[in-house]
């Protein structure tokens, strides 16, 4: 597997995965979809612009799609710092798996490319979030050397959510 950013290239791979990800239930945030009537250039080109301007409340974040074999099976955004609702629910990375594609490590290896990144590296210390009965997430956090701070109630989206750091300059098997 690798990382690719996202491209006219893979588009309708990525459409795929969207489609995939709705059919099975699993939550499509609308910032990864085109707007109405937005033309997948343009869309690509959004994903891409958002590296260096972001709309408020949003940040500046790098999106990469997991790709294997020419088809994305996954995609995560690595966020360039926090804001107040980040530091709570979402942290500095947030990814999704095609449901056909889990349970193959790709979430695990995903973040392992993403924190090999130099973006990654210039954050340093990285918040990453996921539900406490998401053993699947919990387990390719803790692989890439995830410490769970703790488990907190997030009032705004009413559950809990668990806080694990990651320490980029930290050596992970």
């Amino acid at each position: 597997m690798k990382l690719a950013r996202p491209s006219i290239a893979l588009v309708s791979s990525y459409f795929e995965f969207v489609d995939e990800m709705r059919a099975h239930g699993d939550t499509v945030w609308p910032s990864r979809v085109p707007l109405d009537g937005e033309e997948p250039g343009a869309f690509v080109a959004r994903l891409v612009a958002k590296e260096v301007t972001a709309e408020p409340p949003a940040v500046p974040e790098s999106v990469h799609w997991g790709v294997t074999d020419d088809r994305v099976v996954g995609v995560i955004a690595l966020r360039h710092h926090l804001n107040a609702h980040l530091e709570q629910f979402g942290g500095h990375i947030g990814y999704e798996v095609r449901p056909s594609a889990r349970r193959r490590g790709v979430a695990t290896e995903m973040l392992k490319l993403v924190l090999e990144t130099p973006r990654a590296k210039s954050i340093g210390r990285i918040l990453v979030t996921c539900a406490p009965s998401n053993t699947a997430s919990r387990r390719a956090i803790e692989k890439n050397g995830g410490v769970l701070s703790g488990i907190v109630f997030v009032d705004e989206v009413q559950r809990e959510t668990c806080h694990y750091w990651i320490d980029v300059g930290v050596q992970r098997g």
